[in-house]
């Protein structure tokens, strides 16, 4: 039995041992397993269990863009999707974002102080 089985679910998302999984009910819909393969997870199979992973290549602002697309189009096709918190949205994640906001509004950029 798979995670998503035992949580009620087409396909659950979770982190194990440095590894970032998605999980598919048993029995799964090759239709949904090939939409997880066009997203670019890696598709696992050992004596009919079939699994996905997020590749280790994948930086964490990818993987976080890869999560939001597949519980969207996962969503879209009418199946369930469950994340487990935190499995993407590290400190390298939150710090791009920080880097990547405008100032907030009323403050005005500094500017360097003049001299005489």
């Amino acid at each position: 039995m798979s995670l998503a089985d035992a949580h009620d679910t087409d396909v659950r998302i979770y982190h194990r041992d440095g590894t970032i999984f998605a999980d598919t009910r048993t029995g799964a819909p090759e239709t949904l397993l090939t939409l997880l393969d066009s997203l670019g997870l890696e598709r696992h199979q050992v004596s009919g269990d079939v699994w996905h992973q997020v590749p280790d290549t994948m930086d964490e602002i990818a993987m976080k863009n890869l999560v939001d697309l597949a519980e969207a189009l996962v969503t879209a096709a009418g199946l369930s999707i469950e994340v487990d918190p935190g499995v993407v949205g590290g400190s390298t994640y939150r710090a791009a974002l920080a880097t990547a906001r405008p100032p907030a509004a009323g403050t005005s950029p500094s500017r360097p102080s003049r001299t005489r």
